[in-house]
């Protein structure tokens, strides 16, 4: 009962608010490149409170998520549905871009809408 009241005081996180458009990929192969960044333009993060939605050229997915740490230029979230065992790392070089680390050293770059 303590973990659900948790989550449903999470108020999300300010770096991550809003709505967010794939602009590139960063790190990928030379050889995949080209497909790493159509994949890259095809994705939204839209970020309400504490809950996020992925948003591919294929595929929605919606999910409740918690801060793990912040600060103003990295944000780390645990999803309910991937759990504290896979956080997921955001980085915020400016006001309107942020690197989604979606491998080691491999992001999406996103700019804010």
């Amino acid at each position: 009962m303590l973990v659900v009241a948790t989550a449903a005081c999470s108020h999300g996180s300010a770096n991550l608010a809003g709505h967010w458009k794939g602009a590139r990929s960063e790190g990928a192969a030379a050889a995949a490149l080209d497909a790493a960044n159509s994949y890259a333009t095809h994705m939204r993060l839209d970020v309400n409170g504490d809950v996020i939605t992925v948003t591919t050229a294929s595929d929605a997915k919606t999910d409740h998520y918690t801060v793990v740490s912040e600060d103003k230029t990295k944000t780390i979230i645990a999803t309910a549905l991937d759990g504290a065992a896979d956080p997921q790392t955001f980085t915020f070089p400016d006001a309107k871009t942020m690197k989604w680390a979606v491998v080691p050293g491999q992001f999406v770059v996103f700019t804010k809408e």
